[in-house]
């Protein structure tokens, strides 16, 4: 038996299912060529425009044509500012707009346009682009440098030289570095090119500083010719000699060291060798009493003055100086002895001290004293006044002393035991071959200039006396030893 009912439902399922597939392939059909047609559209558009969420040289260029993005960048180019940072928190501003500053591109912008890919638009509705062209930057350089010319940080009053760091002044603490000054002078050429390298990159802010648009300091503290000139100043400055003059004193100390020293272009230290001569010459002129006319208290009672003769200190200046600049070179400390020529017995106005011979010619007579006391007074016979032998008077110091010596003239040559010269060839000595001394006797029958004494007083003098004693020659009148009618006799030997 064959079902008919069954056949004829199989038939229709079958139809529905084909009509269902028709609906959905035309409705599919419907709705997808809408969209095909938007996305044919929008690529044609994304042909001429930039995606969207572009950025330009930090300008939105989203949906906009070459033209607008042009115009959009040079309207940022012309609102440019360049900030200038100076120093001292100083700063000032350029502005584009003063010298017509814009931007050529050259078709750089369509080149970008043209690399966009219009079937690929979906992706860049959403994804962000960031760009960067080679903006040509343009402007009126006339108008920049007169802007340039109008900087405050290159006016007379902001410009300050840069100063070198160099050595202080003597102080309590010697010398010590002195920092440079950066100053504030700009190196004005250079600035000028890097204005222009910010206007062309179109930097918000240029450093003046970290450009080194500054003038800077040629020597900085870390100098190591700084450094050693200023250890060398201080070792000069360290030295402390001291000379002592009796109950004076004079310092050569830092202070007056600081003087003498002067620093060349090279950073070499000298010591001024003039100061330190000067300085010698002051104390030689205050301290020297050689050939000075003294006062002196004979054994008489009466206070003379006695002039002539070579006693006394006598300082030895060249050689002082050069021992002064050694010490003071090596930064020595000490108590110095001046180099002398000659010294005398002590400092002070009265340089002769306690130990002295006192010769009065007029009398004819000698006093010893040794430590302040008289230890020998004795006659004697000077130098001949007939023969124009006569003893120099003056104060002169004992050169040496020597036994056994043999005295030489022109027409003499006489052997002394105690032999001691004071003034060149004249000096006191033993005269064994007199049998007197005194009184007039030098008048006619005087020595060659020496002092003769007796042996025995020659022979004590000898023994106790030593270099350097000081040996006064002086007359007194009134004091002679001999009858005054003599006086005429002396009178007419020294006008013969």
């Amino acid at each position: 038996m064959i079902n008919k009912t069954s056949d004829y439902n199989n038939e229709d399922n079958k139809d529905k299912k084909h009509k269902r597939k028709e609906v959905l392939i035309y409705g599919g059909a419907g709705l997808l060529l809408p969209l095909l047609i938007l996305y044919f559209l929008l690529s044609i558009y994304y042909n001429k425009h930039f995606y969207n969420n572009t950025m330009i040289n930090g300008v939105n260029a989203s949906n906009m044509t070459v033209k607008q993005v042009e115009i959009a960048i040079n309207k940022q180019v012309n609102s440019y500012i360049l900030t200038l940072e100076e120093r001292n928190n100083k700063s000032e501003q350029i502005y584009g707009g003063d010298f017509e500053l814009y931007a050529v591109f050259d078709g750089m912008l369509g080149e970008l346009l043209n690399e966009q890919d219009g079937f690929a638009w979906p992706v860049y509705l959403i994804k962000s682009r960031e760009l960067e062209v080679n903006t040509m930057i343009e402007y009126d350089e006339s108008l920049l440098k007169e802007r340039f010319n109008q900087l405050i940080c290159l006016t007379k009053e902001n410009t300050i030289k840069p100063v070198n760091a160099h050595i202080s002044q003597y102080g309590e603490n010697g010398y010590e570095i002195v920092p440079e000054e950066q100053g504030a002078k700009v190196k004005k050429d250079k600035l000028y090119e890097k204005i222009k390298e910010a206007v062309f990159q179109l930097e918000p802010v240029l450093s003046l500083d970290k450009e080194g648009c500054y003038e800077e300091p040629k020597v900085d503290s870390k100098n190591p010719k700084l450094l050693k000139a200023l250890e060398d100043m201080n070792k000069l400055v360290s030295a402390k000699i001291t000379y002592e003059f009796g109950e004076d004193t004079e310092v050569v100390d830092g202070k007056r060291i600081s003087e003498w020293i002067s620093i060349d272009k090279k950073y070499v230290v000298h010591l001024n060798k003039d100061g330190v001569k000067e300085f010698v010459d002051h104390i030689g002129k205050n301290y020297n009493s050689f050939g000075r006319v003294r006062t002196f208290k004979t054994s008489y009672g009466e206070t003379i003055k006695v002039s002539g003769g070579d006693y006394g200190w006598w300082l030895n200046r060249g050689q002082e100086a050069n021992e002064l600049t050694e010490l003071i070179l090596a930064g020595k400390q000490e108590v110095k002895e001046p180099a002398y020529f000659q010294t005398a017995s002590q400092y002070g106005e009265d340089d002769i001290g306690d130990t002295y011979v006192e010769i009065n010619l007029t009398a004819q007579h000698l006093f010893f004293y040794k430590e302040g006391k008289r230890i020998l007074e004795t006659d004697f016979v000077s130098g001949n006044i007939s023969r124009n032998y006569g003893t120099p008077t003056g104060t002169y110091p004992i050169q040496y002393k020597e036994n056994d010596a043999t005295l030489n003239g022109e027409d003499y040559s006489t052997p002394v035991k105690y032999w001691m010269p004071f003034n060149g060839n004249i000096g006191l000595h033993d005269a064994p071959w007199r049998n007197e001394f005194g009184k007039d006797i030098y008048l006619t029958k005087g020595s060659h200039g020496c002092i003769n004494m007796p042996p025995d007083a020659a022979k004590k003098m000898f023994k106790n006396i030593k270099r350097g004693v000081a040996v006064v020659v002086y007359e007194l009148q009134g004091t002679e030893n001999y009858e005054k009618k003599d006086n005429k006799r002396l009178d007419s030997i020294r006008e013969d």
